[in-house]
Order: C-alpha cells, then structure tokens, then sequence
C-alpha cells in the first residue's frame, strides 16, 4: 500500500508529534511556554501540509 492510502494515519502521527512537543514544554519545562506554543503549532501545521502534500490522492476518472 503507498502512502496514498495513509493520509488519515500520518495526520494522527503527526498530532501525536504535536501533542508529545506540547508535554515536552509545558510539563517537562525543556521549553519556555510561548516556545512551546510556536513549536508544537509549527509541527501541526508543516506537518499536515507535508502529509497532504506527499498523500495526494490519485487521479480519479476525470484527472
């Protein structure tokens, strides 16, 4: 199976991520509270763009 088939997997990897830098900051204290915040939404963001980007659908009928 490619990763075209993995989109919902890879997305709840990269929450998982997310959410593992949020504790990392706020109750490991390796990182000032608004580092935190920045980090923990970059990994959200670049890394749900990364996913669509790479987990393109494939083309239907009429692409």
């Amino acid at each position: 199976m490619s990763l075209k088939h993995k989109r919902k997997e890879l997305t709840g990897l990269v929450g998982a991520i997310g959410v593992v830098v949020a504790l990392a900051g706020f109750v490991g204290g390796y990182m000032t509270p608004a580092a935190t915040i920045v980090w923990t939404f970059g990994v959200w963001v670049v890394g749900t763009m990364l996913v669509r980007v790479f987990t393109d659908p494939p083309d239907g009928p009429h692409g």
